[in-house]
């Protein structure tokens, strides 16, 4: 029975047969119900039209808005092909790579009509036939989608970079067919990225390879190297005082100077050389195939176009190189012991006297250690007193008389004795401890004045003292000098200080000032080495200059014979006509004596007379 019969017949209480009251119950529930259904029919068909109706104009108005979108979007695209069009063309070929057609959208980019573009190009576009098209579309997991790079002149003769990617057209039973070829101008990418690797592998000041580039040309000479067992030499170039050349006559002339020796040194190298600036004024050459006796011609060459008298900016500059070898793979088969130990080699010529090359030994390991010692003690060497004054006397050459003194600075270090400021002063100006050992050098000659004083009231000795270039640029020295003589309750008049050339070649104005501060102390100035550095001839007159100290070069040139020295009668005549004392420095015979007393100098110093001695000794001179 139908189970909403069943339901109805329980509804009127059915068991099983019905009186005439049951039955007519019956029919009415029945006929109420039909009716409630009839009536749910007609609703759920109201609704459905009504549904209907909406979605039919719901999917009109979703029809219309995709018609005006897509109307929208191709015109879009129209435009965004427009726009594209100076920078993509697209081409047809046929399964042999022959072009079927080119668009006209070529003429936009490279301003060749599609005809034109194919007879002048179309072997440039034969990447396809470079192998058997088929297999390569089978063996290659991306088919023709791999992009390759060509380059061409455009129709006015410019380098063009194009970027080219394909993609094969198959037939109805999977054979190629075509090549649909799309080309994007990537010139000025290129040019972008040419531009990066520039400044990422190249010195912006030279032109030539900098550090990271070396490293990397480095590493796969090794890699080539360790295959075929061929020998190549790192050297290690140092441009010797640099540093003065930059700090005196600016960073402009320092730079032209780098400029024209990295030109120099590139110019007779051969092209498999590796040639780099690694930093300031130091450069690395690497020479492929060469023995050692082949290696020393070659660092001759260098040297000799380094100390090329170079013109800079109306300064006629003549500068040597501390040069270091070390030879692969002897000398090391990494690229770091090469370095490193092409490097030690290079401060073992710095060390010699600089302006030569030295060739890398294993036990030169044990001075670069003793170097750093010297560096790590300096400091420490200060703050104990380890630092001292020996005396030059500085004797007038009428009467044999001292006069003065200059100091000189030593090092009595607890483990390895007296050690000379040839040891140690470079290695002072490297690390900026020049400043701290200058302070110490003004205060401790003051003291020694006031000491001097106490031992002989009635002579005021004069002393003077070497002062750094880097000193006289960032210290106030004005302020230094005169704490120093409050400090110790001594007269400027008392003290000179010592200035080389090419502190003069700075700023003239700047200098002045500098120097008549310091002359309102009543402190003395002196000229040193005159005439082995630049020339200062030009403005000598115009600063407040007391002393002019001949370079033993000139005392050494002394004829023993008595014949004359001009270039010697010169400066002393000059240096009377402005009235300066002259002194000479180096003097250790009875002849260079005589002559320049002959000559009117007026003070000399040196082993004739006296080296340099401690303070007692120096005071036996004077008391």
């Amino acid at each position: 029975m139908n189970a909403l019969l069943k339901y109805q017949l329980y509804n009127v209480g059915f068991k099983g047969s019905m009186d005439e009251l049951q039955a007519a119950a019956f029919l009415d529930a029945v006929n109420k119900t039909y009716e409630k259904a009839e009536q749910d029919r007609i609703e759920c068909e109201k609704m459905l039209a009504l549904s209907a109706r909406g979605s039919k104009r719901l999917y009109q108005s979703f029809l219309n808005r995709s018609n005006k979108k897509l109307s929208t979007t191709e015109e879009k695209y129209k435009k965004l092909l427009l726009n594209l069009q100076p920078y993509y063309f697209f081409y047809t070929k046929n399964r042999d790579g022959q072009f079927i057609s080119v668009s006209e959208s070529v003429e936009d980019m490279l301003g060749f009509s599609n005809q034109e573009f194919i007879e002048k190009y179309s072997t440039y576009f034969m990447y396809g036939l470079r192998c058997d098209l088929e297999s390569r579309l089978l063996t290659t997991e991306y088919g023709y989608n791999i992009p390759y790079e060509i380059s061409l002149k455009d129709e006015k003769g410019r380098e063009r970079y194009l970027e080219i990617t394909e993609f094969p057209v198959f037939g109805e039973f999977d054979e190629l067919m075509e090549i649909e070829g799309i080309v994007r101008d990537v010139t000025e990418y290129y040019k972008t990225k040419h531009k990066i690797s520039n400044m990422l592998y190249y010195d912006a000041l030279t032109g030539i390879s900098n550090r990271l580039h070396l490293e990397v040309q480095m590493e796969k000479l090794l890699l080539e190297n360790y295959r075929k067992g061929e020998k190549f030499a790192v050297v290690f170039i140092d441009l010797d005082y640099f540093k003065h050349i930059n700090d005196t006559l600016g960073h402009d002339v320092g730079d032209e100077l780098l400029q024209k020796v990295a030109n120099g040194i590139r110019e007779i190298l051969n092209p498999y050389d590796i040639f780099a600036r690694i930093g300031g004024d130091e450069f690395v050459i690497i020479h492929k195939h060469i023995e050692s006796d082949d290696i020393a011609v070659k660092i001759h060459e260098v040297m000799e176009v380094i100390s090329t008298p170079w013109d800079i900016k109306g300064y006629e500059l003549k500068i040597s190189a501390s040069i270091g070898v070390a030879l692969y793979p002897d000398d090391g088969k990494s690229m770091i012991d090469l370095m490193k130990n092409a490097d030690i080699a290079m401060y073992k010529s710095k060390s010699s006297g600089r302006n030569n090359f030295t060739f890398f030994q294993k036990d030169f390991n044990r001075y670069v250690h003793t170097e750093m010692n010297l560096i790590q003690d300096m400091a420490e060497g200060l703050e104990k007193g380890e630092f001292l004054f020996h005396y030059q006397p500085k004797v007038l050459l009428s009467n044999n008389e001292v006069i003065a003194a200059e100091a000189l600075v030593r090092w009595q270090h607890p483990e390895m004795g007296l050690i000379y400021p040839d040891k140690f002063i470079d290695l002072a100006e490297n690390t900026g401890l020049i400043l701290k050992l200058g302070r110490w050098v003004i205060d401790e000659a003051c003291r020694s004045i006031a000491w001097f004083n106490r031992l002989n009231p009635d002579k005021r000795l004069k002393l003077s003292i070497n002062i750094s270039i880097r000193q006289f640029q960032h210290e106030d020295m004005y302020g230094v000098i005169k704490e120093a003589l409050q400090k110790h309750g001594v007269d400027g008049s008392q003290l000179s200080i010592e200035l080389t050339e090419s502190i003069m070649m700075e700023n003239k104005n700047e200098m002045a000032k500098k120097l008549n501060d310091i002359k309102s102390l009543n402190v003395g100035i002196s000229l040193d080495d005159f005439g082995t550095g630049y020339s200062t001839l030009s403005y000598l007159d115009k600063l407040s200059i007391d002393e002019l100290k001949i370079d033993k070069a000139f005392v050494d040139a002394i004829p023993e014979n008595g014949d004359r020295n001009i270039l010697l009668d010169t400066i002393i005549a000059m240096g009377k006509t402005l009235n300066m004392k002259v002194v000479a420095e180096g003097v250790e015979h009875e002849y260079q004596r005589k002559y320049l007393a002959d000559k009117s100098c007026d003070i000399y110093q040196g082993y004739l007379f006296s080296k340099p001695v401690n303070k007692d000794a120096y005071a036996a001179y004077v008391v």
